[in-house]
């Protein structure tokens, strides 16, 4: 009874000093990508899929070469280093993931008030278009010439509210 008792104990400890030193790595992993250079880093890094020193400092062009390599040396359990070339690590290609399903929901986010926008002017031009296109037509006494353009301007209005719709589907 005693062995399983210290057994239990000795499982629960060896668990509890999993966790923190998980949570040690998350937190490192965290803070080193806090920083803007090292992210765009790791972007080019995982998005070219490989880069030596000199190509990383073309890319993010504003860097000096002091800079760049303390910011790599941060990135260091994010990148391995392999004939002169950085490539990301299975920890840094969880990172570049991480960074690329953010860059898109950010893009999403915009091209979702485009849209928005885009449907509001369509509403709106359709509405003035159906009210004001008779009004100035009917005076000159050709109601087929009024019927013609309303449906001209509606078939424009339902192809332009497929294709908002249709694009917003997509993003």
């Amino acid at each position: 009874m005693i062995k399983i008792f210290n057994r239990i104990v000795l499982d629960n400890h060896m668990a509890t000093s999993e966790e923190s030193a998980k949570k040690v790595e998350e937190e490192d992993i965290f803070k080193t990508l806090s920083h803007h250079v090292r992210r765009d880093i790791i972007k080019s890094i995982g998005e070219s899929n490989g880069l030596s020193f000199s190509d990383i400092k073309n890319r993010l062009e504003s860097i000096d070469s002091p800079s760049l390599a303390y910011h790599l040396k941060s990135l260091q359990s994010l990148l391995k280093q392999k004939a002169n070339k950085y490539f990301l690590s299975d920890i840094g290609n969880a990172a570049f993931i991480l960074l690329s399903k953010t860059d898109q929901s950010i893009k999403i986010s915009k091209y979702k008030k485009n849209f928005l926008y885009a449907y509001i002017i369509t509403v709106a031009c359709y509405t003035i278009a159906e009210t004001i296109v008779p009004l100035i037509l009917s005076p000159l006494g050709n109601i087929l010439i009024v019927y013609q353009v309303q449906f001209v301007i509606t078939v424009i209005s339902v192809v332009n509210f497929i294709i908002i719709w249709q694009l917003r589907k997509r993003s």
